[in-house]
């Protein structure tokens, strides 16, 4: 039986998401920015950075399934709001950034819709596991144990997500 350990509080969590607020905020004064959060592991960080920005900004929800096939993966994207991003500038908010495949996707998608810049955020950042050429523009957490990771939203089999904290799953 798997048994999840603290690795991150939710006091440092919170401390690191505020200072990743302040940045953005900076970075984007004076102009119109919109979240797009994958759901759902990216919920619980897509709360909190809304709440650590100065700036008037919305927020979007979208879903991306990802299916391993023989010849690669299938990904297929669902909106669950209307994402609007013509002219904004907007931040693709996931939970934890690893192959890249899913955000190279979803980049390709909503560049469709003409933004006046797209970039991704990630609570964790996992650069040694990355199989497309991308790289978040604003992380959070960049020296997160390697292994299956729990809480603050990211479920393992549909457990674990309220944990507060970021948790390692020991006995896997």
């Amino acid at each position: 039986m798997a048994t999840p350990r603290e690795v991150v509080t939710a006091e440092e969590i919170a401390k690191r998401v505020a200072a990743v607020g302040r940045r953005i905020s900076a970075d984007y004064a004076g102009k119109e920015l919109v979240l797009v959060g994958i759901l759902k592991g990216a919920t619980v960080f897509l709360s909190d950075l809304l709440r650590a920005l100065d700036a008037p900004v919305r927020f979007e929800l979208v879903n991306v399934t990802t299916q391993s096939v023989a010849r690669g993966e299938i990904i297929e994207l669902t909106f669950a709001t209307h994402v609007h991003l013509e002219g904004a500038h907007a931040l693709i908010l996931k939970d934890i950034c690893h192959s890249g495949v899913t955000e190279n996707y979803l980049l390709t998608h909503l560049a469709q819709q003409r933004p006046a810049s797209l970039e991704v955020a990630a609570l964790i950042n996992k650069p040694k596991l990355r199989r497309v050429a991308i790289e978040p523009r604003y992380v959070v957490l960049d020296d997160a144990p390697e292994g299956r990771l729990v809480g603050y939203g990211m479920e393992y089999d549909g457990r674990w997500g309220n944990l507060p904290g970021v948790h390692i799953l020991e006995g896997m």
